[in-house]
């Protein structure tokens, strides 16, 4: 192939294509280096040899070298050499809308292995007691077993609203209400009494008739079901002396630990509390209630795979939760 540009008449004929004497169109054997198609790619887009030379941080000659080697091995003119600037060919054309693509697809494989090695951050925003004494101590499980998950946690217990709060997954007590979310119980839980181990020694609590006349604790906005458990205990004619009211359960279950009285509260809120002893079950008696702590995601977008993977794994910390839990303490 000399080095004398293709005339423009000539490149509507497929002769002049080719080096003299050979016909180079079989195809080749094996690929030719690739770093040549960059090369050529980039002088095809600016039609420059000179301003390729430039992005490349080569010289032109080296340019121009590539270009002749990747045209020696295909056999054809892939560009005519006019005097300020180069112009592809129709060889060039073709070949040159071919590599575009190739290379936009290694690109986007590229940054698909990126994105599935880069942390995903997903925000979890629970019910405040559940957060404090139950969730947050098992995060770093979470963590471990998932290296490519980043977890934001809020703890609040208020409605949440997923057309306007950046929430990936959110955790509440109740039964049903919650308007845009696809909700899921997290797990069927039971509650029971618990109180410190001093309160339950100080009233004998041997039986459930001996609460009459004591303290209960209560959070403000969950549905009173000590009616409903004293019935499952079959005890009648029941009276607290007084009842104190807590905005929040985590605030309640403290009073509990200090003594200040009796409280009715679920497995996963004092599972801790129960194997270090602050506090104790007196009574067998457990009641499934009517509502529990619910998974809510947005209802208007798909689940995300970070996400899918944090409502399993939390589903399968609670189940370890029940089945793991100390029962009755007396």
């Amino acid at each position: 192939m000399s080095g004398a540009p293709v005339p423009d008449s000539a490149d509507a004929d497929l002769a002049p294509q080719r080096v003299a004497g050979k016909d180079r169109r079989r195809p080749p054997p094996r690929l030719p280096p690739l770093n040549l198609f960059r090369t050529f790619e980039c002088a095809a887009r600016h039609g420059s040899f000179r301003t390729a030379a430039a992005e490349l941080c080569v010289t032109p000659s080296a340019v121009s070298q590539q270009i002749r080697q990747l045209e020696d091995y295909l056999g054809v003119w892939l560009f005519r050499r006019l005097t300020r600037r180069v112009e592809l060919t129709r060889d060039g054309m073709r070949l040159a809308t071919s590599v575009r693509e190739a290379i936009a697809m290694l690109s986007a494989a590229c940054e698909n292995v990126i994105a599935a090695d880069a942390p995903t951050m997903i925000c979890v925003n629970a019910a405040s007691a559940l957060a404090s004494r139950w969730l947050v101590s098992r995060l770093k499980d979470f963590m471990e077993a998932h290296h490519n998950i980043r977890v934001m946690l809020q703890a609040a217990s208020d409605e949440v609203d997923f057309r306007r709060q950046d929430v990936d997954i959110a955790i509440r007590w109740g039964s049903c209400g919650w308007n845009g979310a696809v909700a899921e119980r997290l797990i069927d839980d039971v509650i029971s009494p618990v109180c410190s181990p001093d309160f339950r020694d100080r009233n004998r609590l041997t039986d459930p008739a001996r609460l009459h006349g004591l303290t209960q604790l209560h959070t403000v906005g969950i549905g009173n079901t000590w009616s409903d458990w004293l019935a499952a205990a079959g005890v009648n004619g029941i009276a607290f002396r007084d009842v104190l009211y807590f905005s929040d359960a985590s605030l309640m279950l403290e009073a509990a630990a200090q003594g200040q009285g009796i409280c009715l509260a679920t497995t996963l809120l004092v599972q801790d509390d129960l194997r270090s002893g602050r506090l104790v079950r007196p009574f067998r008696t457990e009641l499934a209630p009517a509502e529990g702590y619910h998974l809510l995601v947005d209802a208007r977008h798909g689940e995300r795979p970070a996400v899918a993977a944090f409502r399993a794994w939390i589903r399968e910390e609670a189940r370890q939760t029940l089945v793991g839990e100390p029962r009755h303490r007396h």
